[in-house]
């Protein structure tokens, strides 16, 4: 009897979460019953599609609380293109609880991307639920500035087909209705490209690579060529761009003053 009573709240979390299938408090009602599983630092809903804009449709903060942040809208600008799961989605994603770690490059804690933006905005951890609708995928994002243990991810895969199957059934009764799907600006060779630099097709995808969070040797395994090779790209791309690192790369192609 004590253990039904210790899994009252999360009994009465679900139906609340049911309750709101097709409603506008569905993803409150979600998020608040999911924190009832494990601690959470921000949730986020978006919609992704490939050579779209992601469409952010509620952000919540540690309380649970729907917030504005300004550096989402720095993300629609144009961070999203060094997201994890944003590329996950472009090179094509199933239907599950996805772990950043899963789709994360080697050294993405070590970039630029994850040092000056995800950190602060995300955490230093994420999960997803995503699940694919109508030609892009729903992403239900978990972040928390520590890591998700072994055992916490564990509750969360115990709960992930009910979770989805919730998402798809409120995506039925209630379409999706976030701000219109854009055009993407361009990619990062698009970016890159626009600075006249004459770089060669290779130095563009060494700084693609690099700018996502790709040690040189995945680079080279990447590329097929081999890492000193991959040293030379790295030293060209730097020196025709006029940076002294991955750093300055970061700044000069994601944050343009």
């Amino acid at each position: 009897m004590d253990a039904l009573l210790k899994e009252l709240p999360l009994h009465q979390g679900l139906a609340r979460v049911f309750g709101a299938v097709g409603q506008e408090g569905f993803w409150r009602a979600l998020v608040d019953t999911l924190r009832l599983l494990v601690p959470l630092d921000n949730a986020l809903v978006a919609v992704m599609q490939a050579g779209r804009v992601p469409s952010l449709l509620i952000d919540f903060d540690s309380r649970g609380v729907a917030d504005e942040h300004e550096e989402l809208a720095d993300y629609r600008a144009g961070m999203y293109l060094l997201d994890p799961f944003y590329l996950a989605v472009c090179a094509g994603i199933a239907d599950g609880l996805h772990r950043l770690e899963s789709v994360a490059p080697d050294q993405f804690q070590q970039s630029e991307y994850y040092l000056s933006y995800f950190r602060s905005v995300v955490g230093g951890d994420e999960l997803q639920f995503m699940l694919n609708v109508d030609g892009a995928v729903l992403g239900l994002s978990l972040g928390r500035s520590t890591r998700f243990s072994l055992e916490e991810q564990g509750r969360l895969l115990c709960v992930r087909d009910w979770v989805l199957a919730a998402m798809r059934r409120h995506t039925q009764l209630l379409p999706l209705q976030g701000p219109a799907a854009e055009a993407v600006a361009g990619d990062l060779a698009t970016l890159l490209d626009r600075f006249d630099a004459r770089l060669s097709a290779r130095e563009i995808e060494t700084a693609r690579l690099i700018l996502q969070g790709f040690s040189s040797k995945a680079i080279a395994q990447h590329m097929g060529i081999s890492p000193e090779t991959v040293k030379v790209h790295r030293r060209n791309l730097y020196h025709k761009l006029n940076v002294n690192g991955h750093g300055e790369l970061f700044a000069l192609v994601l944050r343009p003053r």
